[in-house]
This record gives C-alpha cells, structure tokens and sequence, in this order.
C-alpha cells in the first residue's frame, strides 16, 4: 500500500527574503527583487540585471566552523535545509536516520568552482593547488555537505536535469516515501549565480535584452517578453510519511500526491509536438494524483519570460483546461525572482504551498501586454483570496523534459 506524503518544513534562501514569511510577504505586496548585477563585472556585456541573494550571513543558520571552504551555492543550501528543518520541528528528530536524507536538483551546481580548479590545474599545475581547494567543486559537493552537517545517513543524490532539476528531485523524493524506501527527505533545489552560468545563457541568447537590443524585463506570457533574468538561491521543503507526521503534531502546509514527466527538447519536435508533450506531462501527473482536471484551482507557472517556452506552456494549459481555460488561476514566482533554472520548480514550489497554507495567491507583476496566444487566467495587480484544494506545479527545460506536481490540502 503506498504511503501518503506530508510537506511538513520550508526553507527559503531567496533574492526576495530569507525564510518562507519574509519570501511570502515580499511576494503579496508586489516587490521585485531583479535589479542591476553586482556580484559580477558585466560592464562589457550586454544584459546588467539579475535577482541576487544579498545581506546573507550564512554562520547565522551554520555556525562559523568551516564556512571559509564552502561555495555560494553550498552556504545557500545548508541554511535553508536548516530553516526547513526547524520549520518541520525536526532538528532533534527521533527519526531513524538511515531512512532520512537528502535530495537535491541543481542545473548546474558548482560549475563556477569546478572551472576554476581546472584552470588553476592546466596553468599553474597539480602541484600549486592547496588541499581544501578541491572539498567544495563538485556537482554533488553541496548535498553531501548537507548531509553530513546534519547528521544524515539516508538516501543523498543530486539530480540535475536542466530547468527541471529540482523539480525532478522533488518528484524523486516524493515516489521514495510513497513507496516506503525512505521515511523523511529533505527535497529542492539550489543555484548560484556565476560568469560561467551567466556567459552559457548569454551566448545562448536565452537572456532578457541579449536580443537586438530589447528592454530588460521579466514579464512571463506579455507579448512584451523576450527572455529571462537569472536568478539563485535555494528552497527546499521537509517531505515525510504523512502518518509520522501526523502522530508527531507537525503542522503539514501539503499534500503531494503527483508527479508527471516527458520530454519535449530537441529541435526535431515541432512546435505542436512540444505543446501536446508539456500537456501529457501534466495529465500525467493529475492521473498519479487521482485528480480529475476540473479539480485544478491554481497552477503555479513555469512562465519564465521565453518567447516560446512560455507558448508552449500555455498552449498545453489551455488544451488541457479547454473551457476552464480562464477560471483557473495561474501565477508566475519569476515575475518577481527571475529564473533560477535548475532551483526554479523548488521556487515555485515555495510560493505554491504558501498560497494553499495562506489560502490566497500572490499576483503576477510587470504583465502590461497582452498575448492572445497566451491568453489563461493570470493573478495580476493584487493578491487574491482563494482557498485552493488541488495546485499544479510546472516546470519546463527548453530543452529537455517538462515535469510537474500535484499538491493538495490535507484532507483532514
């Protein structure tokens, strides 16, 4: 018999607060937090903002010891595992802790790192680099830290599948305590903002204003949109045996029931083909779930400010909803937080299980035209009371896979 999965703990690290209170009430009242680059030299390049963490003081959450050999990225993760874990009331847990662990997505992890101790090694040789250089560059670095900080002895994977990545990881770590194979896991993502990440898209011409010269926004499904504004941090949530959870009196924000995934990447697929595989992920993740279509009260959007991404998305909204097309609400976090890539399902996944706990959406900021080929239910202007039974969280890689989650109200 499968089991049922609790979401008892949120830990945010994010540009827009730290901790989940601060993220939400940032995120109610309209603010942004995308602004001019600091944490790196862009003057000769084209695109000047992103959505950075700032003002964080990881020894807050860590303590001092050993922080000096840790990544951005690593500092990131480790204190939002702890604020998840504080939130859940789990820090002294009697939990066994080979059945406790961690599971974390991330696109590209400490790539920054990783590319700076090869440089050190194919300029200056081997025999220049100190011990401790090499402790924090690995993909998986980041969620072996946190394992071990925190004294877990269960399941530690890194997942890294593009844009999808944390939420791949979470649907991983969802299906494990389903199915018995482990009792708690902490679950999301995380991503730093470097050169190199900042370079990959810029080449790519994924980034706002790399473009002709087009304006810099973050304006998900406006006919305005033409790329997105990089972001980072971490958010991670406590997922857990929903009986344990409830023996213990932990205050559960969720239910997660689904998870679908396809693949919709390469430039063979058409257009269409894309639209009808973004769709199949998400009736996917309903029919796991349980839940018909007409019982989808919110969708929390990849929407990301794409020319086609963001088509593609709501193409396959609107074909699964057909009538309901309007009456569904859909927000976008990354109107306000830019696109954290391998972290931004984890991101969504945050203000979606703040919105079912809350009972109310946060609107959509920055959307002024219009797209008729984007025409769904949008949140715009000012938070909107609701209280939601059934969400859907989406997450699509412009090339590679779409995934999705279904989270829902416990019912009580």
């Amino acid at each position: 018999m499968k089991r049922r999965v609790a979401i008892t703990g949120i830990g945010v690290i994010s540009p827009l607060g730290f901790g989940h209170e601060e993220f939400w009430k940032n995120l109610t009242e309209g603010r942004t937090a995308i602004g001019p680059i600091t944490s790196l030299d862009v003057s000769n390049y084209p695109c000047k903002l992103a959505a950075e963490v700032k003002g964080l003081n990881p020894s807050d959450y860590l303590g001092d010891k050993g922080l000096k050999y840790l990544t951005k990225g690593t500092k990131f993760l480790a204190s939002a595992s702890k604020l998840a874990l504080e939130d859940a009331g789990l820090m002294q847990s009697s939990h066994n802790p080979d059945g406790f662990g961690v599971i974390i997505g991330s696109a590209l992890g400490n790539y920054p790192q990783t590319t700076d101790y090869t440089y050190v090694i194919l300029k200056e040789g081997p025999e220049k680099l100190l011990p401790m250089d090499s402790y924090d560059v690995a993909l998986n670095s980041s969620t072996n830290f946190a394992s071990v900080f925190f004294k877990l002895t269960g399941p530690s994977r890194t997942i890294t599948s593009g844009f999808t990545s944390s939420t791949d990881a979470i649907g991983n770590a969802f299906t494990l305590v389903q199915k018995g194979r482990a009792d708690v896991l902490i679950a999301g993502g995380v991503e730093q903002i470097s050169l190199d990440s900042y370079l990959i898209f810029l080449m790519r011409k994924l980034l706002a204003g790399s473009q002709d010269s087009t304006p810099e926004i973050s304006a998900p499904f406006d006919m305005r949109r033409n790329g997105f504004i990089l972001s980072e941090g971490s958010y991670v949530f406590v997922l857990e045996d929903m009986e344990s959870a409830t023996r213990r009196g932990a205050r559960i924000y969720a239910e997660a029931t689904g998870h679908g995934l396809t693949y919709m990447g390469a430039k063979r697929f058409s257009l269409e083909e894309k639209v009808d595989k973004a769709k199949a992920a998400m009736e996917q993740a309903l029919q796991r779930a349980g839940q018909p279509k007409e019982s989808l009260a919110l969708i929390c959007a990849n929407g990301n400010s794409s020319t086609q991404t963001d088509l593609i998305e709501a193409r396959a909204i609107q074909s699964l909803l057909g009538d309901r097309t309007k009456e569904v609400p859909v927000c976008s976090v990354k109107s306000q937080c830019g696109e954290c890539y391998g972290a931004s399902g984890a991101m969504q996944m945050a203000l979606c299980l703040l919105a079912i706990e809350k009972s109310a959406i946060p609107p959509m900021i920055g959307y002024e035209v219009p797209d008729k080929e984007c025409d769904l239910g949008f949140v715009l202007n000012q938070e909107r009371r609701q209280d939601t039974k059934v969400a859907m969280v989406n997450s699509l890689d412009h090339d590679g896979n779409c995934s999705c989650l279904i989270l829902e109200k416990r019912d009580m």
